[in-house]
């Protein structure tokens, strides 16, 4: 058995949760998302259950161009404490190191995705994507839709995908209206329809209007 600690939502310091003695930290439930700063701008991480995280360690506090980093819970969390004991466990279970070494890589492959999310041009494809994950990560299929059972807010998403809120939010209003993506009375959300044949629509979409700008500027250039 592991010690556990409890985090309610919120801002919380990383050397209130534990500290730096330990391995790390096993989300067991809940959600929370890493906050990086650089200047003005913002973008976030959603860890979920699964998860193996050090949020004690910093390093850009001391790098060329210093960035700020906060934890914030959005769903009740509580983390399994993970203490040097288990390197004797695993001397003699060595299944164990490869659970905690699978669960640091499947993370790093999340935050790749997550890179490739923001380097998306059109807003409303950054957002499918997203959800579509999520639904992946944790959905539930119901005759409705697939839920996806986070309450996520206007402003989190936004930092999840590197964008602004006000322009999430006229996005997430349009999907809405199409019956793609809408926010359910609890303030999770619901995905409709076929993740491919979404993203081919505003794949499509988003080049017919690049090929229609590219047309009027043509126009309007001088002769």
């Amino acid at each position: 058995m592991i010690d556990v600690a409890s985090l309610r939502p919120g801002v919380h310091d990383p050397w209130t949760i534990s500290s730096a003695d330990l391995l790390g930290l096993l989300v067991i439930e809940g959600t929370l998302i890493r906050r990086v700063q650089v200047a003005e701008r913002r973008c976030g991480e959603l860890v979920g259950p699964g998860s193996i995280v050090r949020p004690w360690d910093h390093f850009g506090e001391h790098a060329p161009l210093p960035f700020e980093v906060s934890w914030r819970v959005i769903e009740p969390v509580v983390v399994g404490l993970l203490d040097l004991q288990l390197i004797n466990v695993g001397a003699r279970c060595p299944q164990l190191i490869h659970g905690i070494l699978r669960r640091a890589i499947e993370r790093s492959y999340a935050l790749a995705l997550d890179v490739a999310i923001h380097t998306l041009q059109h807003l409303e494809l950054r957002l499918l994507v997203l959800f579509w994950h999520l639904a992946d990560r944790f959905g539930r299929v119901t005759a409705e839709g697939i839920i996806i059972p986070l309450r996520l807010s206007h402003s989190d998403i936004a930092e999840l995908i590197g964008s602004q809120r006000p322009s999430v939010s006229v996005r997430l209003s349009a999907l809405a209206k199409r019956d793609v993506l809408i926010r359910r009375r609890d303030r999770t959300w619901m995905l409709h329809g076929e993740a491919h044949a979404e993203l081919r629509d505003v794949r499509a979409n988003a080049d017919e209007l690049r090929k229609r700008q590219g047309l009027d500027q043509a126009i309007s250039r001088p002769a």
